[in-house]
């Protein structure tokens, strides 16, 4: 994303490594070398200086820390970190060097082991405005010569915690009464000295926060077997990390773009950003490519549209605030350029991420767009949000300049306007019988040219939706559903009563900012009207709302073939907008009512099938005790067509 320069105000950084294995008694180690080595090799790479010491006795262990002792100026950054056997005696830590013959009762530690407290006060001394580390890796129980296992309170397996004086940070590899494990199936390294060299390096996440990563991924590795014990004094240095990267700061000038966007994509961008002041949610768009695991991606970027002028936008305060909220790291991406006007911004991921991880990568943002995240970014103003290929995107945008109202063929279905009764009759070829929508106003979109000639034959169907589903569905196709109860595809239905059912479209109150839009409305509907080729339907089968008591929902349509499975053709993503696809949208179908649509006599079905308050369920727009009590007292509506 940017380069990364060593700041030359950072501490210097030390760090002493001690891994003891080969003991002179039968204690045994057999990962320390190794986790010593891996470490040690670890910390060079994020620019400690490292000293490192491998099966030394005691005299060697107080002679490697009191010369690391005075190498320390206060304000360094300071790590200690032992591999080997440690016990806890009376009280105290002791850390054993490997001439451990002479260690037989409990009493030997003083003389023969390494008192560790006494080596956190002598380290902490010379380094007191800062950070110093301590870290401790030991697996197996230490068994005294005398061949009695240790019977203290920790039963000679994990350590008791202890005081950490102020600026330091304390971490055992496991809690008293457990004992460190060795990595399933590996034997280079043990479980809790892996997951330090996987997160060692992280750069500019606070020590505290680095090493809750490691006991989190230790605990669940080991299926809560073993927990790291932390004992954190870090009052006043807790941003402080370990790898600190100073990154070269973005500015929105270096990435401005002479290429002025193009009519098709400005008229889309206009579009989007309709949806976005309407919803307060940018539109999320993604290629079909990404979702399809047997298409390649020739490219993979992420475009973002934000309502706000070149000149007041910060890339750098965006982006981070972006990748906060994501699965994606700033070193994941790159800016590949802005246009100015409203910001246009296309980021690409790295080059150095493999194809099958950028779609990963990609799949794993698009999963993560919440309502709730959508609201966030929103109020970050974007307007619209891609991931895909760039010439994915190119193909709905064009697909989009097809896209408008065709007011000749907007209708408003009531008696005395357009109104009959019984399937239509007029000579047209539709696939299937059309019954009028009465209640509903339809604003007709524009497909292609000579209309009737290409969808001769083709159904007329229903999709219901909430309003900016509906929106976003015009403007990026719609996702066929993958786990449904008659399978894979796209589901509508013949009758549009059907597809009222709030499960489907959701039952808006209209704002007050749109009064004078809807006049005397009080709630709104949408569904959206389609075209599918008869060939397409997969599936014509009953009703899943789960009517009960014979209730018909439709007088003209039987309930066993009111939902449609449309064949999707192993798209991901099938764009209505594009007059080759197996199913297209021809309008936008609304329903205004004075008060809420469930007291409508064609909506009295809707209290014996599903109908409940869940968010993720049915959208009533209302409590449904409320709408109830209505119903109770005889309230009406009526159904507003100006």
């Amino acid at each position: 994303m940017a380069v990364s320069n060593k700041n030359l105000s950072s501490p210097r950084k030390l760090a002493l490594i001690i891994g003891n294995q080969k003991y002179q008694s039968e204690n045994k180690q057999r990962y320390a070398i190794n986790n010593a080595t891996d470490f040690s090799n670890v910390l060079e790479s994020i620019n400690f200086t490292t000293t490192k010491a491998c099966d030394i006795s005691k005299q060697d262990m107080a002679s490697q820390i009191v010369d690391f002792r005075n190498k320390i100026n206060d304000g360094d950054l300071i790590l200690f970190y032992f591999s080997g056997h440690v016990y806890q005696a009376n009280g105290k830590t002791y850390l054993i060097p490997t001439n451990d013959s002479n260690i037989e009762k409990e009493c030997d530690f003083d003389d023969f082991a390494i008192n560790f407290e006494g080596t956190v006060k002598r380290l902490v001394e010379k380094n007191p405005s800062f950070v110093t580390i301590f870290l401790l890796d030991y697996c197996s129980p230490y068994v005294l010569m005398n061949g009695s296992a240790a019977k203290l309170k920790t039963n000679g397996k994990g350590l008791s915690e202890i005081q950490p004086p102020p600026g330091t940070f304390i971490q055992f590899a496991c809690s008293a009464n457990q004992t460190s494990l060795a990595v399933l199936g590996a034997n280079r390294n043990s479980l809790y000295t892996k997951h330090l060299l996987q997160n060692i390096t992280e750069e500019n996440v606070p020590i505290s926060d680095l090493f809750r990563r490691v006991r989190n991924a230790v605990h669940q590795e080991s299926n809560q077997r073993q927990i790291p014990l932390s004992m954190d004094g870090l009052r006043q240095h807790k941003q402080a990390s370990l790898n600190e990267v100073i990154v070269a700061r973005l500015r929105t000038q270096d990435f401005l773009s002479k290429e002025p966007l193009s009519q098709s994509e400005y008229r889309y961008y206009e579009r989007c950003k309709e949806y976005y002041r309407g919803t307060g949610k940018p539109l999320v768009s993604v290629a079909s490519e990404v979702l399809d695991n047997s298409i390649g991606l020739t490219s993979s970027i992420l475009k973002f549209g934000i309502d706000d002028n070149y000149c007041n936008f910060d890339v750098q305060d965006f982006l981070t605030t972006f990748c906060e909220k994501m699965p994606l790291k700033m070193d994941d991406i790159v800016v590949k350029g802005i246009q100015a006007g409203s910001v246009i911004m296309t980021v690409a991921i790295t080059g150095e991420t493999k194809s099958n991880d950028k779609k990963r990568c990609l799949q794993l943002v698009y999963k993560s767009f919440t309502d709730s995240l959508q609201d966030e970014l929103g109020k970050m103003k974007t307007f619209f949000i891609f991931m895909g290929p760039e010439e994915s995107l190119l193909k709905i945008q064009k697909y989009q300049e097809k896209l408008y109202l065709h007011p000749e063929f907007n209708r408003v279905y009531v008696r005395g306007r357009d109104f009959w009764q019984g399937a239509l009759s007029d000579g047209k070829g539709r696939g299937s019988p059309y019954y009028c929508p009465v209640g509903w106003k339809r604003w007709s979109f524009y497909v292609t040219d000579r209309f009737d000639e290409k969808f001769n034959g083709w159904c007329i169907c229903y999709h219901g939706t909430k309003f900016a589903y509906g929106i976003s569905i015009l403007l990026n196709g719609l996702k066929p559903a993958y786990r449904h109860e008659h399978g894979a595809g796209i589901y509508v239905t013949p009758s549009i009563n059907y597809a009222s059912h709030p499960r489907y479209a959701e039952v808006k109150q209209i704002p007050s900012s749109f009064r004078n839009t809807f006049k005397l409305g009080d709630y709104i509907q949408y569904v959206l009207e389609c075209r599918v080729h008869p060939n397409s339907i997969k599936k014509i089968v009953l009703e899943t709302l789960r009517c009960k008591n014979n209730v018909r929902i439709d007088p003209n349509i039987e309930n066993e073939r009111l939902e449609w499975v449309i064949d999707t053709y192993k798209k991901t993503i099938v764009d209505f907008n594009d007059p080759e696809s197996p199913i297209v949208c021809t309008g936008l179908m609304i329903r205004v009512t004075q008060d809420h649509p469930g007291l409508l006599p064609e909506s009295q079905w809707w209290f014996a099938s599903h109908l409940c308050e869940s968010e993720n369920c049915c959208k009533a727009g209302i409590e449904l005790s409320i709408l109830t009590r209505k119903l109770q007292r005889g309230s009406t509506c009526s159904i507003i067509y100006d």
